[in-house]
């Protein structure tokens, strides 16, 4: 019982560790069935008093259950069935026939969130009511004890998924024959299923765009024709070093008049299957934050992309992620949201072979095109 206990309070101080993240699809259904081995467990099932021994048939049966995430990693999940049957060798007393169920109440960590391929592991309490004994007079007491878990889930779609997992259970339960007390049964056996499960619930992200595409930039303004004056202009774009804002300026760009390229060329990349912003994008969002400041005119379209790989429906859905990266970021540094638009564009654009690793990596990536036209 202290076992149970001790299982019990893990699982409320993760509840309450973690009531405060969220999660695309919070909810989480799966149906299928699991086959109960009892003969198999190194302990099997035994009295305390040796002078009995007790055989206990496996059992398969329909499962189900249901989940709740608390956050990209921590869940909840209450696991059930229908009535498992099992017929019961007593040595010394006889036959008989059990029906029981074992629901189950788990905390579950997720590795790998979101990707095709999710391991998970969890740890909880179970409790095994039992019923319709034959014959009457040999009885089970209702018996609580910890629980294990360990499954893959396998993603087939964004909602969709295969569920392989294997469960344990250790429990202890008072039996008694036409009303004595006989014992107490040890029993831990292995659960092994298989379950299609569904997720749902939540609120999905949809970038922050007009319903409309934007209307294309307006065409740059010839370049600046260089005076002949006395001034220094160190990268050659016709704007003197005292009031050019961008030195530096990549040869042969056209510029605007405090000297600030209007040709997009900041990239933003991508790990694969990932919206998180990389250590390295950080120092090139920063570059972007000083030039929004410097520059209160200017403004600019957050493109997300992807590679090839997942199908169309996933691929937008990540692309607008990414690009809902970069918008929160400018604008937690200070970018009026006013300035920036962003919108994905999922597998459609790529600038790079998709069949190679090197052209996908080129391909998971998000562009910022300036979009006014610098006066």
């Amino acid at each position: 019982m202290r076992t149970s206990l001790l299982f019990a309070c893990v699982i409320a101080g993760a509840f309450v560790a973690n009531s405060a993240a969220a999660q695309q699809h919070p909810w989480t259904v799966r149906a299928g069935a699991h086959y109960l081995s009892a003969k198999d467990n190194s302990g099997h099932i035994r009295f305390d008093d040796e002078k009995y021994f007790v055989d206990v048939d496996d059992a398969g049966m329909f499962t189900f259950s249901v989940g709740y995430m608390f956050s990209e990693h921590w869940g909840a999940e209450l696991f059930g069935s229908g009535p498992f049957e099992s017929d019961i060798k007593i040595k010394g007393v006889g036959k008989a026939k059990t029906k029981y169920v074992m629901p189950m109440l788990s905390w579950l960590y997720y590795f790998n969130p979101g990707g095709r391929v999710m391991p998970y592991l969890g740890a909880g309490v179970n409790f095994a009511v039992f019923f319709d004994e034959d014959p009457d007079d040999v009885d089970f007491n209702t018996a609580i004890g910890p629980a294990a878990v360990g499954g893959i889930d396998f993603n087939l779609s964004e909602r969709w998924f295969l569920s392989l997992d294997v469960r344990w259970v250790d429990m202890d339960s008072e039996m008694r024959v036409d009303g004595d007390r006989l014992g107490v049964v040890s029993f831990d056996p292995l659960m092994a299923g298989a379950m299609v499960g569904y997720r749902f619930g939540g609120t999905s992200y949809k970038a922050p765009q007009v319903e409309e595409p934007p209307p294309p930039p307006p065409p740059p303004p010839a370049p600046v024709a260089v005076a002949p004056t006395a001034c220094t202009d160190s990268d050659g774009d016709g704007i003197c070093d005292v009031d050019d804002k961008c030195p530096n300026t990549p040869a042969g760009d056209t510029v605007d008049q405090f000297g600030c390229s209007l040709v997009s060329r900041l990239m933003i990349f991508f790990d694969f299957d990932r919206a998180e912003l990389r250590p390295e994008s950080i120092r090139e969002l920063e570059r972007v934050v000083d030039f929004m400041n410097q520059l209160p005119v200017a403004t600019a379209l957050i493109e997300g992309h992807t590679d090839s790989l997942g199908s169309t429906a996933y691929n937008q859905s990540l692309s607008e992620r990414r690009a809902k990266s970069v918008y929160d970021y400018l604008t937690s540094r200070g970018v009026n949201p006013g300035r920036l638009q962003a919108m994905g564009k999922g597998e459609t654009s790529p600038i790079a072979d998709n069949t190679t690793e090197t052209g996908r990596q080129q391909n998971r990536r998000v562009m910022l095109i300036r979009t006014d036209s610098g006066s």
